[in-house]
């Protein structure tokens, strides 16, 4: 009866290892996925910048409403160039860099800054 006690038991310590070793993994890695901060908003700006900031894109504006254009290129933050419009009003809109409107507008204005080839 005392060696069914004594397996019982070492059965009981490799379980209680590998519970134990389990939770520090666990801990290890949550630790590695909270991004460590230092008081600074610009860290979370950072993080909020690697990714795609248009989901949806809308095909074409009026000109006569958007006062400013922003053009952000293809790269590791997101597969596709996204085109950003601020109207007149303040909002923020995505336009479809795709659509022919859309197309000809970037193309006005980067001839107006001689930047067009």
């Amino acid at each position: 009866m005392s060696l069914r006690l004594q397996a019982t038991s070492s059965c009981l310590s490799v379980g209680l290892h590998r519970v134990l070793g389990g939770l520090l993994l666990l801990s290890l890695l949550l630790t590695l996925l909270v991004p460590s901060s230092n008081g600074q908003p610009e860290s979370i700006d950072m993080f909020a910048e690697l990714r795609c900031l248009c989901v949806r894109t809308v095909s074409g504006m009026h000109p006569s409403k958007i006062s400013s254009l922003e053009v952000i290129k293809a790269g590791a933050h997101c597969p596709k160039v996204q085109v950003i419009a601020t109207l007149k009003e303040g909002k923020k809109f995505c336009l479809d860099p795709d659509a022919p409107g859309v197309k000809k507008l970037v193309q006005k204005i980067l001839e107006g800054r001689g930047l067009a080839a």
